[in-house]
């Protein structure tokens, strides 16, 4: 018998109907639907930051310089908003805030007080930088601080044109004052002129006065800097952006972590149960109550889950620098993922056989798309904004953002509570697969799909 006879033999173990043939057809799409929907989840993230939340708090307030109003501020705003470079939402400073905490907002922006009259000041001898303040939260997710970055190229278009503005209001206020101050000048000049040998000395006098206050005008309407290495960085550089990160990750590793983390977790679940049993066949014929069966069958895999987690942990933490801001809560949360992904591949398994096992490579396919580890899941088409908040993954990512980078508790307590749900479901689950199981059937004594 060669081997192409044996590759026939094995193929037409798929020959019946429905299922059978379906196994062979979803291994081989096993590459496309990886690639296809990793790909279709990432293919354009950056162009889809118009659908991600952004504050941006606008306290300045405007000034008067030369008679001219200066609300750079305002101007500010109104062009932001209008950039769609992310979605702009203009509110206060307290909600601002709030709304970085709860994650309705992935960073903000605040235009100071003092912003209008930092950029009136520029070319005057009390020339200084104005500056705005962008503030992110890494337990929201790290990329989206560093893609933050481009928001910093929006916002130096829209602050060229406050200080474009500004400036031109500015040339037009003190063009007013010059040809005021030189009209006085001219006329002081002219009535000395006039006056000289033949006017009486008070005459003169009030002549030359107006031409000294015309002079004096003049030079303060031209003013001479004090210090003119800083009006030249106010008029090459005249806003700064000042940033502060509420939790920051500080590396890339640090705030990747908790992704790969929960891939990881997941991958064991996955490939456990392909060398544990996953029922005990004497436990399952035997005596033994389908709640014992159940979770003897489970319990090996968790606890080498929750081993495997911690050996991880140690590793990063030991070799990479890992530090989180908690470290109980990180083994506890890593502990707590670690069952619960177990306890969804065996009840899986437990059900399905190999089918279950492919199920569980689809679902980590789809976690991977929308758990929102990479990007923001608004970056995402709509099937994995829809899927973000229903699949595992998501919280525990969440969680451990929280417990490495810090953040606000009741994230974390979503996620514990979350996943405890998914455990004790998973685990009901599979003692009523048990008690199902203890029934004979002519489909259990010749299953549709044989290993």
């Amino acid at each position: 018998m060669n081997f192409l006879r044996l590759t026939r033999l094995e193929l037409r173990r798929f020959r019946g109907f429905p299922l059978p043939r379906l196994v062979p057809v979803v291994i081989a799409l096993v590459p496309l639907l990886y690639g296809s929907l990793y790909l279709w989840s990432n293919w354009d993230p950056y162009g889809r930051f118009r659908d991600v939340p952004v504050a941006i708090v606008n306290e300045d307030r405007p000034v008067t310089v030369d008679g001219q109003t200066v609300a750079a501020g305002q101007q500010l705003t109104r062009t932001i908003l209008a950039s769609g470079t992310f979605k702009w939402r203009e509110t206060t400073a307290a909600k601002a805030l709030d709304g970085l905490q709860d994650r309705d907002y992935y960073f903000t922006v605040t235009v100071p007080p003092d912003f209008s009259a930092g950029l009136a000041s520029t070319g005057t001898p009390q020339a200084r930088q104005a500056m705005l303040t962008m503030t992110l939260d890494d337990a929201n997710g790290f990329i989206i601080g560093k893609a933050a970055e481009s928001a910093k190229a929006s916002l130096q278009g829209a602050i060229t044109q406050a200080v474009q503005s500004t400036l031109a209001q500015q040339a037009f206020g003190r063009l007013g004052t010059l040809q005021q101050q030189l009209g006085q000048a001219a006329a002081g000049a002219r009535q000395l002129d006039a006056g000289i040998g033949v006017a009486p000395d008070d005459q003169l006098k009030a002549g030359a006065g107006q031409l000294a206050t015309g002079l004096d005008g003049l030079a303060a309407a031209v003013p001479v800097p004090a210090n003119p290495g800083q009006t030249t960085t106010s008029l090459t550089t005249p806003v700064t952006i000042a940033e502060h990160n509420l939790h920051p990750a500080k590396v890339y590793g640090r705030g990747m972590a908790p992704f790969f983390f929960a891939i990881a977790l997941w991958v064991f679940g996955l490939i456990a149960f392909l060398v544990i049993r996953p029922l005990n066949t004497r436990a399952l014929s035997g005596r033994s109550g389908a709640v014992t069966v159940a979770l003897a069958g489970w319990l090996p895999a968790a606890l080498l889950g929750v081993v495997g987690a911690w050996v991880l942990y140690g590793v990063v933490d030991l070799g990479l620098g890992l530090d989180p801001e908690d470290v109980g809560r990180t083994l506890g949360l890593l502990a707590l993922g670690a069952a619960a992904f177990v306890a969804i591949d065996h009840v899986l398994n437990t059900a399905f056989g190999v089918v279950g096992d492919v199920v569980s490579l689809i679902l980590l396919m789809l976690q991977l798309t929308s758990c929102g580890g990479l990007y923001p899941i608004e970056t995402t088409p709509l099937p994995f904004r829809a899927l973000h908040p229903i699949l595992p993954m998501t919280y525990l990512v969440d969680g451990l953002r929280v417990t490495i980078s810090g953040g606000e508790s009741w994230v974390l307590t979503r996620a514990c509570l979350v996943l405890g749900g998914y455990l004790l479901v998973a685990l009901a689950l599979s003692v009523l697969v048990v008690t199902r199981r203890r029934v004979w059937t002519m489909a259990r004594l010749k299953p549709v799909v044989q290993l």
